[in-house]
């Protein structure tokens, strides 16, 4: 009986130790030390949790590419190679960095003091009242308003688009191009006056009234260059839509635009000609009226299990299809004659093979799900929003590239040098990981420094070598790492007391050139306030990953021995024997090559098709809401009719 008893005792502190702490913790039973416990590992395991959480955010973009059970080790062995290489430029991020975008602030296009002024005529009068009605439903940016008001000040309120109470030739025009804006990838009603409800049959909205002509008059004058304004400098700040752009646009100044569009009898030559004349955005708006002019057809590709070349499978058919649609697979490319159209041959396979590398995915030759879901991003509904997203990067591109220049589309992970038009050369870059993300700005490349030594940072001193200097504090001198102490002077690492050496010691850390450094060979520097750079690296597995986001901001190149030799004008070998040298020195460019670092998940190929690549950082997403936002703020109800008030502008 003692025996039973004493096994039943056992059996019962065995589960109560194995229990899960959240059960303890909620036990009555439990002693109020042991729950009191219990709460703390409960309350541990679910941060735990959540850190686990937060650590696979980083490998989702990897995990949402499964290749397939067979290849969970590559996975794995993928996340290793990660999660080990060193990375030299900890710079610190902002997260994803997306900041949901909010309708600008717009003011009553209003002057006070019209009140007291006169006006040069009738209609004139009639234009008076609406610029001095504290209820005018016009609305515009301050220094649009300003100008405005400013114009119709000076010219005794005469109005620019209306006669007669219906629009001239010249304010006909003007509604036409305004109406077409779509065809720039803008939205069409963000240029309509708010008096309307529609860019047809102005005339009979206007219904004989002056005041309502008036209104539409000015009206007309702020959408033509609110207008202008979006077209030279993007209809977004494109720093208020993400952390990690650094952008200054080059917007068209609403006075300059004024003095044309008030005398020009061509308002609609004028416009047009604000629009980029950037090649890329050319074709972006060529391919944009093409597929509105295709019908929005395509069925969503269907599931299915992965199929690799050589399997048969009832949906290759219509993956053959897509390809040739796509334009990844030539409609002529023959299908032998006892071959099974079914089955995923090598022709089908390289197409896909070409798919997935422009999409960003893993390069499988194999109908897998990512290949699926990327079918299913790739319909001309989202392309043709795609493309309206990057028309508007684009506007928020120098309007003077330079001549010779450099461009990194960090969502191609590719960096290209152009001179004039023509690209010259072009190679795969790494940049920054999804949490610390590389910047979109612009700058000039000023040296080149051959051999550089590696400082390292106070974070990767800290986090990294620390435990290890504490078992060894003479590590650094059997690697060939040079310490200083905080007065700057070289000392032993094995004379350091590393249990005393926080982040604010002062001691420095310096990795000498050689085959390891963290830099490579070569370092590409053109200074600026995020301590971005272009470099080489010694960790070269990782370009040939499809996607490529594995620094903390800075951009490595696959080729960087090239790369110098194209900005310096030197050739491979005269490259190559100064690397030989083994010294580190710095050679300024003499030529003034500009740096773009930039944000494009379509843009046109060396082919001349639009390539769409994947929306690493999210971005996309921000501009897509940016864009629904304002297509639902000025969207006008149905049915919306001006009404003149009596001695005031309509309401």
């Amino acid at each position: 009986m003692k025996k039973s008893l004493y096994r039943v005792l056992v059996v019962t502190l065995l589960a109560a130790v194995a229990a899960p702490a959240s059960s303890l913790a909620g036990n009555e039973f439990a002693s109020p030390f042991h729950r009191k416990q219990a709460e703390r590992k409960a309350k541990g395991m679910v941060t735990g949790e959540r850190s686990k959480r937060k650590k696979s955010v980083l490998f989702q973009w990897w995990l949402d590419d499964a290749r397939g059970e067979d290849d969970v080790k590559l996975k794995r062995a993928v996340q290793r190679e990660l999660a080990a290489d060193v990375d030299p430029e900890p710079l610190p991020g902002f997260g994803m960095g997306n900041i949901p975008y909010v309708l600008p602030k717009l003011q009553p296009v209003l002057d006070k003091s019209a009140a007291q002024m006169t006006a040069a005529s009738t209609e004139a009068e009639s234009v008076r009242l609406v610029m001095a009605d504290a209820d005018t439903p016009i609305r515009a940016s301050a220094d649009i308003t300003k100008t405005v008001t400013e114009h119709y000040k000076a010219t005794g309120f005469k109005p620019l688009w209306t006669a007669d109470g219906k629009l001239t030739a010249r304010g006909q025009e003007l509604v036409k191009v305004l109406a077409a804006s779509g065809d720039e990838g803008l939205v069409p009603f963000r240029y309509l006056p708010r008096s309307l409800s529609g860019f047809d049959s102005i005339d009979q909205q206007i219904e004989g009234s002056s005041i309502s002509a008036a209104q539409i008059d000015v009206g007309l004058t702020v959408a033509a260059l609110t207008y202008a304004n979006d077209l030279t400098g993007g209809a977004f700040e494109p720093n208020k839509l993400s952390k990690y752009h650094d952008i200054k646009t080059e917007a068209l100044k609403p006075e300059v635009a004024l003095k044309v569009l008030a005398f020009s009898p061509f308002p609609k030559a004028y416009l047009d000609g604000l629009a980029p004349k950037h090649p890329s955005y050319l074709a972006m708006k060529a391919e944009l009226a093409k597929l509105r002019a295709t019908p929005l057809n395509e069925t969503p590709f269907p599931d299915g299990k992965r199929i690799r070349i050589g399997q048969k499978d009832s949906r290759i058919p219509e993956l053959r299809g897509r390809l040739v649609r796509l334009g990844f697979l030539d409609d002529a490319t023959p299908i032998a004659e006892d071959a099974d159209p079914e089955v995923l041959d090598k022709h089908v396979g390289r197409a896909l093979k070409a798919f997935q590398a422009e999409r960003g995915i893993a390069q499988t030759s194999a109908l897998d799900p990512a290949t699926v879901k990327a079918f299913n991003g790739n319909t001309p509904a989202g392309n043709i929003r795609k493309l309206q997203i990057n028309m508007e990067r684009a506007r928020w591109l120098p309007k003077d590239m330079g001549s010779k220049h450099v461009f990194v589309n960090q969502a191609a992970y590719e960096v290209d040098v152009f001179d004039g038009q023509n690209k010259v050369w072009e190679s795969k870059v790494i940049v920054g990981k999804p949490l610390t993300q590389t910047v979109a700005f612009s700058d000039v490349m000023e040296n080149v420094v051959f051999n550089p030594p590696w400082g390292m940072p106070q974070s990767i001193l800290i986090n990294e070598y620390l435990g290890k200097l504490r078992r060894d504090p003479g590590y650094f001198d059997k690697i060939g790492y040079r310490v200083t102490n905080s007065q700057g002077k070289r000392v032993s690492s094995r004379s350091v007391n590393w249990h005393a050496v926080s982040a604010r010691s002062g001691i420095g850390v310096q990795q000498p050139p050689g085959d390891s450094n963290a830099l490579g060979y070569l370092k590409f520097n053109f200074p600026n306030s995020h301590a971005i750079y272009m470099h080489d690296t010694p960790n070269r597995e990782l370009f040939s990953e499809s996607r490529r986001n594995f620094s903390h901001g800075c951009v490595r190149v696959q080729n960087p021995r090239d790369f110098a030799a194209m900005l310096l004008g030197l050739t491979r070998a005269e490259v190559d024997a100064k690397i030989a040298t083994g010294n580190s020195f710095t050679v300024p460019i003499s030529q003034h090559i500009p740096v773009h670092l930039t944000y494009f998940t379509a843009w046109p190929g060396d082919d001349g098709k639009i390539h769409y690549y994947a929306d690493a950082y999210g971005r996309d997403e921000t501009l897509d809401r940016a864009f629904d936002v304002v297509a639902k703020a000025f969207t006008p109800n149905e049915g919306v009719k001006v009404v003149e008030a009596s001695g005031t502008a309509a309401q």
